[in-house]
């Protein structure tokens, strides 16, 4: 009924709420959501380091480098960093509101963006290095490193894309180490490649965590939303007429209420009536009750369909109807409403094999 629930506080839409158990798919996208929001807050620290980095290169490089290594390529990687931090920037303001296929398309991108940047930056400190000495070369190639590793540690709600990140900032950064071909370097190369694994199994463990605190909030957050909905359930049940979907009773007392309470205060009027179905008894007598309950619906389907943005219908017993309409304050009015009332019931009541007439109810 459309009167159900509408004009009644506190009073819910009829229906069964979801179960307890979170859906995998529901529990994803809210994940997915927590993944898009940690990288609105840390997206423009991590571009923020390799900027930072690359500028360092730029200028340790461009006045023994080529044109290409020393000055194009970092100014490159700047360049795409610099439009990442600004595009994470602005991510920030509505990181809300953004729906689930523009969140992962943006999560998809971070996740191919962050190794491809990673990657390209280590070869490019590696080819841009390659001739200074091997210290230089070799704390060049560490600090690249490092960078990488804070960067993925700071992605590492991304899961395997955070290790993805140091493994492309190790092999490249391993094999200029292996070609190098000193003790010094040789070394370095397995340090990092150690390094690279601790930190790969950090990484692991630490989105472990993040998922788990994830899925902890969002069952709590499931089951009180179930709570909510089954509270609201019952308040319905309990303030709805189980046959016809009208308020009930108990419910229109209340509405009552509050009426009386409002026009006591502003003055607002509203007209009350009470509707007895003459002869419904024999009715239900006769033909039985399965007939009576059709006709008893019909009735508070007219009555619902009669008040719809003018108050409100209830059935209060048996074959008891009440409504309630705002703005009558005058009895004229009130006669004009009970004479409507009355003509909604001229039309037969379509109830096989015999159709009622008004006559017979009112």
């Amino acid at each position: 009924m459309a009167q159900c629930g509408v004009s009644f506080n506190g009073v819910a839409a009829c229906g069964a709420g979801p179960g307890f158990d979170a859906a995998e798919a529901t529990f994803n996208a809210a994940l997915l959501r927590e993944q898009y929001r940690s990288l609105a807050r840390l997206g423009p620290y991590v571009h923020g380091i390799v900027i930072v980095a690359a500028l360092a290169l730029v200028g340790a490089t461009a006045p023994t480098g080529s044109l290409l290594n020393g000055i194009l390529l970092p100014a490159a990687l700047i360049a795409v960093s610099l439009f990442r931090l600004l595009s994470w920037f602005k991510a920030r303001a509505s990181v809300e509101l953004q729906a689930l296929d523009l969140v992962r398309r943006r999560v998809r991108a971070a996740r191919v963006l962050g190794p491809t940047l990673t990657f390209a930056f280590a070869l490019t400190t590696a080819i841009s290095t390659w001739q200074d000495g091997v210290v230089e070369f070799a704390l060049a190639l560490v600090a690249v490193w490092v960078v990488a590793a804070v960067c993925a540690i700071c992605l590492n709600m991304l899961a395997s894309e955070a290790s993805v990140i140091v493994v492309a900032a190790t092999a490249p950064l391993v094999v200029a180490f292996l070609a190098r071909g000193v003790e010094l370097t040789l070394g370095l190369a397995v340090v990092v490649a150690i390094a690279a694994c601790f930190v790969i199994r950090m990484l692991d463990e630490n989105f472990r965590m993040f998922a788990e605190i994830v899925r902890s909030r969002f069952v709590i957050a499931e089951r009180q939303r179930a709570a909510e909905e089954a509270r609201q359930a019952a308040m319905t049940i309990a303030l709805t007429d189980d046959l016809t979907g009208l308020p009930n009773r108990r419910c229109f007392q209340s509405l009552l209420a509050d009426r009386i309470r409002t026009a006591t205060e502003t003055g607002e009027p509203f007209a009350l009536g009470l509707i007895d179905l003459d002869g419904f008894k024999p009715i239900n007598d006769v033909h039985g009750h399965p007939v009576g309950d059709q006709i008893l619906r019909q009735v508070a389907e007219r009555l619902a369909k009669a008040m719809d943005g003018r108050g409100s219908a209830a059935r209060i017993g048996g074959d008891e109807f009440a409504v309630l309409c705002n703005g009558i304050g005058a009895r004229d009015e009130a006669i004009a409403l009970g004479e409507e009332i009355q003509t909604i019931f001229a039309t037969p009541f379509d109830v096989p094999p015999v159709p009622f007439t008004c006559s017979q109810l009112v």
